[in-house]
């Protein structure tokens, strides 16, 4: 056999290239040998933590082969391109790390194992192919409306907001890319309003003002969250849709707003009353009596309030009686005048114990 040329994937010599048998014009000075090693086994690869892998995760590759031949060196390579790692391990496997994966990982990596001897290099085939991919993921955001009325975060699905009010949407998500912006953007028309977002380690927000909301901001809105790394743009699904309905201020509201004055009005005259009622209560009970060693001065100033009661009338009365009897009685009996200037005291002392005390009440 002459210009014999193998690649080390035949099962026998005579499978590889060559002129034929018998066909050579061979020297003795290009004599060969050749060592019989047995079944060479395939070096295998495998990727941790998986085949698709996170921007910035850590990566690592490992080729291990089953050998007798240990203390050899394995190399790692790309299908395409000149990638190509080395590393000498007197075991079985050897292990590449890559701290932080980056897009110029992507690719189809296998490995290669050779052992070399005194007099020669043995080389074993080369492994299969496993594929790399790096990527972007990035979370669903979240939208949520916060009421400018009240620090009351919620997430509806619908909500109805009168015309002039404040309220601002939020727009926020879990994420390992920092430096990202958010979009708020609407299904009814291509408007989309823009805020960078902030926030601390892994959750970022942004807030969208709506400070007097108006007609033209009644649609469907909807969050998005996109970043650049290394160039290249990546971008979030839309998060879940928030239907916003703005209402016109009606005359109902007026009404209601007239109730309520109405309201507080009955209810500060109604404790008016009750605070009238026992201050009148707490007055107390007057209790009148007739002097009988001044008459006269009371009746002055019974007069003199202008509340003639009808134990004034009554005196009154009495004492015209009385006058026109004493003048009688001067005229039939001398002894008369000391009985008629007794009379009124006693009977005015009668008058007096009869009638009084006149309750006032």
């Amino acid at each position: 056999m002459d210009n014999v040329d193998c690649t080390g994937q035949e099962a026998a010599l005579t499978h590889c290239r060559h002129r034929g048998f018998g066909e050579n014009n061979c020297g003795h000075g290009e004599d060969a040998s050749v060592i019989c090693l047995g079944d060479l086994q395939k070096p295998q690869i495998t990727l941790s933590p998986s085949t698709e892998v996170q921007w910035g995760e850590k990566v690592e590759i490992t080729c291990t082969v089953a050998t007798e031949h240990l203390g050899g060196t394995f190399v790692l390579k790309k299908t395409q391109g000149s990638f190509s790692k080395e590393k000498f391990s007197d075991h079985e496997a050897a292990t590449f790390v890559f701290p932080q994966a980056d897009f110029f990982l992507n690719g189809s990596y296998f490995c290669e194992y050779h052992k070399k001897l005194p007099q020669q290099i043995i080389y074993y085939p080369q492994g299969n192919t496993v594929d790399l991919t790096v990527k972007v993921n990035l979370e669903k955001p979240s939208i949520s409306l916060t009421s400018g009325h009240a620090l009351v975060i919620y997430s509806p699905v619908k909500v109805s907001i009168t015309k002039g009010s404040a309220f601002s949407i939020t727009c926020s998500t879990h994420s390992r890319y920092p430096g990202g912006i958010f979009y708020l953007t609407r299904s009814d028309k291509n408007i989309t309003q823009m805020k960078p977002a902030f926030g601390h380690t892994v959750f970022y927000l942004a807030y969208f003002e709506f400070p007097e909301i108006d007609f033209k901001d009644q649609a469907e809105y909807s969050c998005l969250y996109a970043v650049n790394i290394s160039s290249v743009s990546f971008c979030s699904l839309p998060s879940k849709s928030l239907q916003v309905t703005v209402l016109a201020t009606t005359s109902s509201s007026v009404v209601a707003g007239v109730v309520s004055v109405l309201v507080i009005l009955l209810f500060i005259l109604v404790i008016g009353f009750f605070v009238w009622r026992k201050k009148w209560r707490g007055a107390g009970v007057m209790v009148l009596f007739s002097n009988r060693l001044e008459p006269k001065k009371q009746d002055t100033d019974d007069r003199s309030n202008g509340a003639p009661d009808e134990r004034e009338r009554t005196n009154q009365l009495y004492e015209r009686v009385q006058h026109t009897d004493r003048i009688k009685a001067m005229s039939t009996n001398p002894d008369s005048e000391s009985i008629a200037e007794k009379a009124p005291e006693d009977l005015a002392g009668r008058v007096c114990y009869e009638l009084d005390p006149l309750v006032d009440s």
